[in-house]
């Protein structure tokens, strides 16, 4: 069996089959509600931004709120399903990600089951 050869871009290096952007936002259809914000709460600043070289705020958000877009991260469904984890701030080691918690009174309430 041939051996596969890795991109140093993919990230299946790191972590092999994945469930990332639209297939996460699927799953958690009807797990929690979004109360409106009415100004985005993070930001990516694509100067800064390594893109396809690294997609580890795409890859680690639980929530699906960044695709990759033109070669960079982008935080595309944040306002619809972010959950305010703050772990794309921690993993993006360029600090390309201007993170802070919604405006008071919006954002995420979870649904338990």
């Amino acid at each position: 069996m041939a051996e596969k050869k890795f991109k140093r871009y993919d990230p299946s290096i790191l972590y092999g089959p994945q469930i990332v952007g639209e297939k996460v936002r699927e799953l958690l259809k009807g797990k929690y509600e979004m109360i409106p914000k009415t100004q985005a709460n993070i930001k990516v600043n694509p100067k800064k931004c390594i893109g396809m070289t690294c997609q580890l705020c795409y890859i680690i958000c639980p929530t699906g709120s960044y695709e990759m877009v033109n070669g960079k991260a982008m935080w595309k469904f944040g306002m619809e399903t972010c959950s305010e984890c703050g772990a794309c701030q921690y993993v993006c080691s360029v600090g390309a990600i201007d993170w802070s918690y919604p405006e008071a009174g919006t954002g995420i309430v979870l649904k338990w089951s």
